[in-house]
This record gives C-alpha cells, sequence and structure tokens, in this order.
C-alpha cells in the first residue's frame, strides 16, 4: 500500500518546522567546521609546522605534536557527529544548502581571528552565497 502525500503547502510547512527544530545541529555541524578550520590553520601555523608536509611522517609526527590540529580534527568530529544526525532527520536537498555557511563564516573567522586578508571581491562572492542560501531555503521542498 502506497503512502498518502501531503499536498505542497502542508509539506513546506512541516519541512520548515522540522528545520527550525533540528537547526541547533545544523549550526552545532557548521560552527564546529569553522572552529576545527581555524585550529588547524593555527596548529599548522606554528613555527616548524611548515617543514611537516615534506613526508606523511613528519606530518603525523607534526598532527599528534600539536594541541591545536589535534583539536581540529577533535572539532571535526563533533561537527560530523551532528552532521550525521541532522542528516537522519531532513532531507539531503533541503540540510546542504545550510552547509554554505561554511565560507561565510571562515571568511570571518580568518579576517578576525587571523588576521588574514579577505579582497573586497571575495565579500562580493560571500554576499552571492549568502543570497544563495537564502533563495534555496525559500524554494519549494
Amino acid at each position: 500500500m502506497g503512502s498518502v502525500r501531503m499536498p505542497g503547502a502542508l509539506r513546506r510547512v512541516a519541512m520548515k518546522k522540522q528545520v527550525m527544530h533540528y537547526l541547533w545541529l545544523i549550526l552545532l555541524s557548521v560552527s564546529a567546521g569553522v572552529a576545527g578550520q581555524t585550529a588547524l590553520k593555527l596548529g599548522v601555523s606554528q613555527p616548524g609546522a611548515e617543514n611537516a608536509a615534506a613526508n606523511l611522517a613528519s606530518l603525523l609526527t607534526m598532527i599528534v605534536r600539536s594541541p591545536l590540529v589535534l583539536l581540529g580534527l577533535v572539532l571535526y568530529g563533533v561537527g560530523a557527529l551532528a552532521w550525521i544526525a541532522v542528516l537522519t532527520k531532513l532531507d539531503l536537498s533541503v540540510a546542504y544548502p545550510f552547509l554554505a555557511l561554511n565560507f561565510v563564516l571562515v571568511a570571518l573567522t580568518s579576517k578576525l581571528v587571523l588576521g588574514e586578508s579577505v579582497p573586497l571581491l571575495r565579500w562580493v562572492g560571500i554576499a552571492v552565497i549568502c543570497v544563495g542560501i537564502l533563495v534555496v531555503s525559500r524554494s519549494n521542498p
């Protein structure tokens, strides 16, 4: 026996409620990913780390000796667990566009925390990403 299909308007309302209910998991995944990237960058920016990519053994040694790199990997793990929880509750096509927030938050963190230069054209691209997130989030399921 087939399942009863909801009318489009009811499905949209139900999906919106579902997204709002699990938004904290999406934000946890995104923020853990951004924090993880930041910790990784800080870890590999330490003196001596630039030679770590010479071979696999030196890279692995740098990873296990760097608390910031290890923290970054743990944060990535937290983000992945949160994302897996999101995927058990939401359609991938609904949830995935929220990951574009990573671009926005990494750019802000790079500028504010790491002191990196972020050119105007990159900010324009980030604004386009934000508009895209809004468009996708308002689209019909």
